[in-house]
């Protein structure tokens, strides 16, 4: 890790620097013959190397767009940023930087990489996330290659004008989910200009006609081929390349070839599950993509296994999610049966399950996955949702305590806002404060268990509590009595 004075002295010289620059900037091929574009890294170190291995690193004849999303999820963040600041330093005209969804503090409290930073720059970790918070402020919102291929982060809508988004003060968006202006200002709020940030930044394309609300990710839109059509043409351009989804092989297309997506990150999900990629364009030339695996995944796993690792891992995020909404489960459940057999048919358990959680899956074909038990052709609902436990430090069980891992994410956003020093420790009654404000909205606790909780944590009974301690003190176990 780099000496916190050299860090932030990358990090005020990157600031200074970005604020002579538009919020779209404009390159073009036609002297160096070439740029590449990157997607996705997320704190992947060693896929940024691999890329300057294959591609050689940034320079005045070898320039580079990274396409955001630099941070957060992976081990290395705070190290990629400043890689990528310093090139950008030494190239500000053949360097450029677009921001990414995760290029937000509310999505570096809840995604790892101020937890990184604490961790690894501890006293000075405050001085750090505060600068990186208003670097990150400044990033330009898109670029423009040839005045053809326009090259942003997640994608556009049925409103985006990038006249418009030019002469919008990027720097107040420190926030672009939750901007601070949503607190203190709210009645002068210009819901035009912050809609036209989000979408760029949080957007996904959709093989059906026209632009709906990004429920999924809870920002942007889903825009259509029609969508994408509407804006080319509004703006004279040929192609949009986006990042901001995972891709199989680390690149994909869509809206009939228009709409190229360039993800960086290998083994974003396990280790073979999918590939990375980054993107060369050359004047008057297709663009092409060029594919890697991490340096550490020897083994070459063939479509079929990469497949399969793919969906262990999302198998394994859906068997959380069903323990975590256990008891509104149970509660829809018993309302079919009405005999207290234990038993419902598969219709009626598919229509829960869907209702509940949300998610439109072929729930009848995926049961036998998660092992959900079949007896005289009637499905044993409680047989999924007994299958895991929650480890935990806690002697109180029950609703409270898998409310608690339900709304773990949550508390742990709060608890980040609220650390303003950045210490990863919190009073008692800061601690307190942060239940109240959970409990606000979710209801998931009583006063009387935010109070024990508090004295059960305190553990010395020096009136602290270690935070990240907290986090990892309770996890999704396999009950013992299913692990045969």
């Amino acid at each position: 890790t780099l000496h916190v004075k050299y860090a932030l002295l990358i990090l005020h010289e990157t600031r200074n620097k970005l604020r002579d620059f538009p919020n779209v900037r404009k390159t073009t091929t036609s002297i160096t013959n070439q740029i590449t574009i990157c997607g996705d890294l997320h704190g992947s170190y060693e896929d940024l190397m691999i890329i300057f291995e294959k591609n050689s690193a940034p320079s005045c004849d070898n320039p580079y767009i990274f396409n955001g999303d630099l941070v957060d999820r992976g081990p290395c963040s705070i190290e990629i940023i400043l890689v990528i600041f310093a090139f950008f330093l030494l190239y500000p005209n053949h360097v450029f930087i677009n921001r990414g969804n995760h290029e937000d503090h509310i999505m570096n409290s809840r995604y790892g990489f101020s937890k990184e930073v604490i961790k690894k720059y501890k006293s000075h970790a405050s001085k750090i996330i505060r600068v990186v918070e208003d670097v990150f402020s400044w990033l330009t919102l898109a670029t423009v290659v040839d005045n053809e291929i326009l090259v942003v982060h997640g994608g556009v809508s049925d409103i985006t004008d990038l006249q418009y988004v030019d002469n919008i003060n990027r720097h107040k968006y420190t926030s672009v989910l939750k901007p601070d202006f949503l607190a203190t200002n709210r009645d002068n709020i210009d819901y035009d200009e912050w809609r036209q940030v989000l979408d760029l930044l949080w957007s996904d394309p959709l093989s059906k006609p026209g632009c709906t609300v990004n429920s999924y990710r809870g920002g942007g839109c889903y825009f259509g081929p029609d969508v994408t059509k509407k804006v080319l043409e509004r703006h004279g351009l040929k192609l949009i390349v986006r990042s901001h989804e995972c891709c199989l092989e680390g690149h994909d297309s869509t809206h009939g070839g228009k709409v190229l997506t360039v993800f960086s990150a290998s083994d974003y999900y396990e280790k073979g599950s999918n590939k990375g990629a980054y993107m060369k364009i050359l004047p008057n030339l297709k663009p092409y993509f060029v594919e890697y695996t991490g340096m550490q995944c020897m083994k070459k796993f063939n479509f079929v296994e990469r497949i399969s690792r793919v969906e262990e891992s999302a198998l394994r995020e859906l068997r959380k999610l069903i323990f975590s909404q256990k008891d509104s489960l149970l509660q829809e459940f018993r309302k079919y049966d009405t005999e207290h057999t234990g038993l419902i048919t598969v219709l009626e358990w598919t229509n829960v399950m869907e209702r509940v959680l949300e998610i439109c899956l072929p729930w009848s074909m995926i049961r036998k996955q998660i092992s959900v038990g079949i007896k005289d052709g009637k499905v044993d609902y409680e047989s999924c949702l007994d299958q895991y436990q929650i480890e935990a430090m806690f002697s109180k069980k029950g609703n409270f305590i898998e409310a608690l891992y339900r709304h773990r994410n949550t508390f742990e956003t709060i608890f980040r806002v609220m650390d303003k020093n950045n210490s990863g420790m919190v009073s008692l009654d800061e601690f307190e404060e942060c239940c109240r404000i959970l409990c606000e909205h979710t209801k998931c606790m009583s006063e009387q268990d935010v109070q024990d909780l508090a004295r059960t944590l305190d553990i010395n009974q020096d009136g602290f509590i270690d935070f990240n301690e907290f986090l990892e003190a309770f996890r999704l176990s396999e009950n013992s009595s299913n692990k045969n």
